[in-house]
């Protein structure tokens, strides 16, 4: 699904897809199979993507028929998708991406024209044109989803519209128009809220579930099973099947995610459904595959290994069905429910329920209870802080503790969207591979950016609220997310997401912390769970045991070992940094490229021998330079 603005001159640019408008120096190209156009006295209307009115007594025609110049940001509120939107009047354009900004929307600004594009390569001049943006690339090399914030990318000369933005180009000249956030406060949820969260989870099923059926991407976790379970009760077993994934990343570790595939199998035999399972084989290259694969995700910056798995789900659901079912997936749920802190993996025990206490104590550091104690001055012998602040070692770096309640609010924020460590006041000085001036300069520019003007308005009452729509800006676009419905538009598929669903995630805004966030005896995902537990047929003894992965059971076990050391891809991604054409894009003012230096020479050595502690710092190097950039 990929689209074009050019507004001005568009000498020298290769046409592409359909040409839906082509006047006052105006020209609109699309390859959307879902398009909508209509004309109403503010000009033309195109909607390009999924999408439908939350009013469900209102067509979404009738819906775009009210746009106008001073309604655009109201009318993209009261609709549900994935979509952008564009309206092209007598002055100017205006451009928009639905209410979470799931579709991108590039901007270029060059001497005759600008360009509004849904990937780089659709840009009429080079990305690299004007360097690199130092500040997006800490960002996508320290903090986990590998991508830059949602208004950034690489380079400098292309941007991306941000959440509730909405681009204005007239005369030569672009504009952002900004929508103030609406920040909802946290209620008191009565027992009759476990029926309201049903409804709406049940309902979205039902609404976006195909008549041609449904696919689940499923894993053995809470959220695709929930998935599963949902679409069985309400549209029937008949019309679901599932695929998985089994990865396969060395000779010498075979499956890594056994646990996860026979617990999957289990729900598919419960549902009576069908389960196919794809291949993640690391132990033969495909040099084509692989070539290919990285073009897409180049375009998209797309930095992470999930590409690869993201991109085999789409082509083995592209080959099981006819492109008109639905393709459901659990991503979301982790942050929306437990701001990520949900996968039994906080702190490693032989008692899966202490495991899963731990991730409500990790929680618990971001919430409301921890947040008062902040600005009281109260936080130093909390014994959960303390706990966890001893587990990360004595010589851990904290940045010490602003005065003002407007500075410590900024500063929880920075740790939970800045800091890869997750942990309340963690230190960047601890990142080897950022200089001093580095850490400096990315933490005052994302703060500016993204994190000051919520700060401003967060309190105890409104935490779970400003962190969620932060979420929009940072690990749901990140590379681990954004990848899983990027790539499956290069085989035409109908993806959906449940949790990203708009009347979801108001209610999960407003959920207290006593609801499985905090120090609670609730569970993670709680009204999920509550759910899966009263209102549908749910093996629930199903989740006991280990997780997913090898690591569940073998905590010496990684991942990344697995797939950056004995791979049969080892070969490339060492070719990839043994040149260190890194120093073409990295700034030394921000890196400290020798030390980065030291860490490549080590892996090109012996990656056998490189310890997990390197390997990590090393691995968003690697895909960076294995991945590629432009002007490269």
């Amino acid at each position: 699904m990929n689209f074009r603005i050019s507004v001005g001159s568009i000498e020298g640019t290769n046409s592409f897809g359909k040409v839906v408008y082509n006047e006052n120096n105006t020209l609109v190209e699309s390859d959307f199979q879902e398009l909508v156009v209509r004309e109403n006295s503010a000009g033309s209307i195109f909607c390009l993507g999924s999408v439908k009115s939350k009013d469900k007594s209102k067509e979404i025609g009738a819906c775009l028929d009210l746009i106008s110049e001073q309604s655009l940001h109201s009318i993209v509120s009261e609709l549900e998708g994935r979509f952008v939107l564009f309206l092209v009047t007598q002055n100017g354009l205006y451009a928009s991406s639905d209410q979470f900004g799931k579709l991108d929307i590039y901007y270029q600004e060059n001497e005759n024209n600008i360009t509004l594009a849904s990937n780089f390569d659709l840009l009429p001049e080079s990305p690299a044109k004007d360097g690199f943006n130092q500040d997006a690339l800490v960002h996508t090399l320290t903090y986990y989803g590998y991508c830059p914030p949602k208004k950034d990318t690489l380079y400098n000369s292309v941007k991306r519209l941000g959440v509730d933005e909405c681009a204005h180009i007239q005369n030569g000249k672009l504009t952002l128009i900004k929508q103030d956030f609406a920040i909802q406060n946290t209620q008191e949820y009565a027992d009759s809220k476990h029926d309201e969260y049903a409804d709406i989870f049940l309902g979205h099923l039902k609404e976006s579930a195909s008549e041609d059926g449904s696919l689940v991407f499923l894993s053995s976790g809470w959220d695709s099973t929930s998935i599963l379970a949902g679409l069985v009760h309400t549209v029937g077993r008949d019309k679901v099947n599932g695929v998985i994934g089994r990865m396969k990343y060395s000779e010498r570790s075979g499956c890594c995610n056994q646990i996860e595939i026979d617990k999957a199998q289990k729900f598919a035999e419960y549902y009576n459904i069908k389960l196919d399972v794809v291949d993640f084989d690391l132990t033969k290259k495909d040099e084509k595959y692989f070539e290919s694969l990285r073009a897409k995700m180049r375009k998209h910056q797309l930095y992470a290994m999930t590409g690869i798995t993201h991109d085999k789900l789409a082509i083995k659901a592209s080959g099981l069905t006819t492109k008109n079912e639905t393709i459901f997936a659990g991503e979301i749920s982790d942050g929306a429910h437990n701001l990520g802190f949900s996968q039994y993996a906080t702190i490693f025990h032989p008692s899966h329920g202490f495991r899963e206490y731990s991730d409500k104590m990790a929680s618990y550091l971001f919430g409301p209870s921890f947040l008062s104690l902040l600005m009281n001055g109260q936080y130093v012998d909390d014994p959960i802080y303390q706990l966890f602040k001893s587990r990360i070692g004595s010589d851990t770096i904290f940045d010490e503790v602003k005065g003002t309640p407007e500075d410590i609010k900024l500063q929880l924020l920075t740790s939970l969207f800045l800091r890869d460590a997750r942990l309340p006041f963690w230190s960047l000085d601890n990142n080897n591979l950022l200089t001093p001036q580095g850490v400096e300069n990315y933490t005052a520019s994302m703060q500016k950016t993204y994190l000051s003007d919520i700060a401003k308005n967060m309190d105890i009452d409104n935490v779970y609220a400003s962190y969620l729509y932060l979420y929009n800006s940072f690990h749901w676009q990140g590379s681990t997310v954004r990848s899983l419905q990027t790539l499956s538009d290069y085989y035409s598929l109908n993806t959906d997401l449940p949790f990203w669903n708009s009347k979801l995630q108001e209610f999960l805004a407003k959920m207290p912390e006593e609801w499985g966030r905090g120090l609670d005896l609730n569970p993670t995902k709680y009204p999920l769970k509550k759910m899966l537990q009263d209102k549908l047929d749910y093996p629930y003894d199903y989740q006991k045991g280990a997780h997913s992965y090898t690591y569940d059971v073998d905590h010496s076990f990684n991942h990344a070992q697995e797939v950056y050391c004995y791979s049969a891809l080892v070969e490339d991604f060492q070719d990839s940094v043994k040149d260190k054409a890194y120093h073409q894009i990295l700034s030394k003012e921000y890196f400290d490229l020798d030390y980065i230096d030291g860490l490549v020479d080590e892996y090109i050595r012996s990656p056998e021998e490189i310890n997990v502690a390197n390997l990590t710092k090393l691995v968003p190097i690697i895909m960076l330079c294995y991945v590629g950039w432009y002007g490269k």
